[in-house]
């Protein structure tokens, strides 16, 4: 899915990759310090991110639909990664569901939530490691008719 020839995958995925993680740091303050302050803007985040990554699920999933049916590797690698991160999202989503309910009364803002979220934001970043070898091992997304810039031989 590309607008005006740039994919939109890549555009949207950084948005969650850094919003998520920002959740989980801001949860381990609220649960440190108590101030509510932390929670308020850790579900901001959440929330923003959560919604974000789905918008980002559908590019991605629009993108897998183009890659070529004979490239077993690639084929296989885009499943992984969109399950991770499709699994991963959708419990953040539960998660960003039960805190909008709630809000401002925090949810999954303790110990347990802290450690929840931790371990989200691993899954996560295996997740977008997968994501980074669809590019950068199979070429996914890449247009492979024009040379890398900044080639300046003949």
């Amino acid at each position: 899915m590309k607008v005006f020839g740039h994919p939109v995958h890549p555009l949207l995925i950084h948005f969650p990759t850094a919003l998520l993680p920002m959740d989980a740091v801001l949860t381990h303050l609220y649960c440190a310090t108590g101030n509510e302050s932390y929670y308020m803007a850790g579900a901001y985040c959440l929330w923003a991110g959560t919604a974000l990554g789905l918008l980002a699920m559908v590019a991605g999933l629009i993108d897998a639909l183009g890659i070529d049916r004979t490239d077993k590797p690639a084929l296989l690698a885009a499943l992984y990664h969109g399950f991770l991160n499709g699994l991963i999202l959708l419990v953040y989503a539960v998660i960003a569901w039960r805190s909008a309910e709630a809000f401002p009364t925090p949810v999954l803002a303790g110990q347990q939530g802290a450690i929840v979220k931790s371990i989200l934001v691993l899954a996560l970043f295996v997740g977008n490691y997968l994501g980074g070898k669809l590019i950068y091992t199979h070429g996914i997304g890449i247009n492979k008719k024009h040379p890398a810039h900044g080639n300046t031989r003949n």
